[in-house]
């Protein structure tokens, strides 16, 4: 009989790869902060954060065997990434998160990253409309005494319904502009930064970078523009509706408004393969919560956190159906590769076949997905608050992301990219 105990667990196989991205979901400050624990796990098995701006005086430096090179963020992962294109070092980010003094001598040769403070995370409007913040402060308190009252029907006619949140995200534009980006071009930097909106009067979501790809033509859903600043396109990125308004920005010929970048998509994994990427490392913390003895049943905590399991057990579905059906597409397309080869098929033909099939299923066998989530039982990070700015949560958060980033990278086997080191580089073992 095996020895079940001693024998090794076996290792998921990935091949040697020409470029890596890191997608960075949506969550608030929580999924901010376990993308930080995510990224200190894969810099401590060997990854490398390639950004900067570029030097127009020297040869640009290319990526290396194991640098993440492209980078997508929504909402909160939007920040993250942006920071890490911008060249900021993973512990001067991390420091700035977690409150750790920057003059820290450790530190002196990094750029020191201004914390995100609540002030600039939750901006009232704009100093030019102190009128309509007022209105929408009186009709905020009609709201509350009517439904005290009992009154639902007289809500209906609330005017204060059919205004915008007061709070905006322009307070993170300005973070941005001012305080964390030497140019607020994406042009002028080393890497590929992605960032996801959602245009809020079209059925459309929007992904700013320095390219204007053209969408396939059966997919009217995604449009790549370059007609966007990086704080911009944060700040629309980061509008969550009920929490933020939603954020225009001013294009060429028109103002558009736009949403949170996950309303439509939870997770865009398709914009690193988009890119040109054939690994791509997502980093999401959408973990519904399972029973631990420790907390017991969501019953006892109320309707928000109900809400938030709720929002969760949806979002999970779309992910798994997400990663199965592109599972299913692989093996497909896997399936007619091998048959071909059975039949004594010539390569030449085997291959144009395989092809047709990619392109038109939108799949490339050469690509690997890698997906990181909080584990099922961590109910501690299931529970924070997902604006929370506090150090010693944010903390907890980044150790999460780290623990959970750990255990999914040991399954996995990287073939090194270089050329002097042929054999397989084993991460996490």
């Amino acid at each position: 009989m095996p020895d079940l105990k001693n024998r090794k667990q076996k290792k998921f196989q990935i091949s040697s790869k020409k470029k890596i991205a890191f997608v960075c979901s949506g969550g608030g400050t929580k999924a901010g902060a376990f993308h930080l624990g995510v990224a200190l796990a894969l810099q401590e098995q060997g990854f490398r954060f390639y950004g900067g701006l570029k030097n127009p005086e020297t040869p640009a430096d290319l990526p290396g065997p194991m640098d993440i090179s492209t980078y997508v963020g929504s909402s909160a992962g939007a920040i993250i990434a942006t920071l890490l294109a911008a060249g900021y070092s993973l512990e001067s980010i991390v420091n700035s998160f977690t409150g750790k003094n920057p003059e820290d001598p450790d530190l002196a040769s990094d750029l020191i990253l201004p914390r995100l403070t609540y002030q600039k995370m939750f901006t009232i409007g704009s100093p030019g409309k102190r009128k309509d913040r007022i209105k929408q402060s009186v009709f905020l308190k009609k709201l509350i005494s009517n439904f005290l009252k009992g009154d639902i029907s007289s809500l209906i006619k609330l005017k204060w319904l059919t205004a915008n949140s007061p709070i905006t995200t322009s307070g993170i534009e300005t973070y941005i502009r001012e305080e964390v980006l030497a140019s607020n071009e994406f042009k002028d930097y080393k890497s590929d930064l992605f960032l996801v909106t959602t245009q809020l009067n079209h059925s459309r979501k929007v992904v700013f970078g320095k390219y204007h790809y053209e969408p396939p033509a059966e997919d009217l859903s995604c449009e790549y523009s370059n007609e966007a600043t990086i704080s911009d396109a944060c700040a629309a990125s980061t509008a969550l509706p009920f929490v933020f308004a939603p954020y225009t920005i001013k294009h060429k010929d028109k103002s558009v408004a736009y949403i949170d970048g996950e309303i439509r998509d939870t997770l865009s994994t398709h914009v690193g393969f988009d890119s040109g990427a054939d690994l791509v490392i997502c980093s999401h913390t959408h973990q519904p919560y399972h029973l631990s003895k420790e907390v017991g049943s969501l019953t006892n905590l109320g309707f928000p956190v109900i809400l938030v399991q709720s929002l969760y057990l949806a979002i999970e579905q779309k992910i798994n159906y997400h990663i199965e059906s592109k599972k299913r597409v692989g093996l497909a397309v896997q399936a007619v590769h091998e048959y071909c080869k059975k039949e004594g098929i010539s390569k030449e033909h085997s291959e144009q076949i395989t092809q047709i099939l990619e392109r038109k299923l939108n799949h490339r066998m050469n690509t690997d997905t890698i997906y990181i989530h909080p584990r099922p039982h961590d109910h501690d990070t299931f529970l924070y608050e997902h604006f929370s700015l506090a150090p010693e949560k944010l903390t907890k958060i980044v150790k999460s992301g780290f623990l959970s980033a750990i255990d999914v990278l040991r399954k996995y086997e990287f073939e090194d990219r270089s050329k002097d080191q042929p054999s397989l580089k084993v991460v996490g073992s």
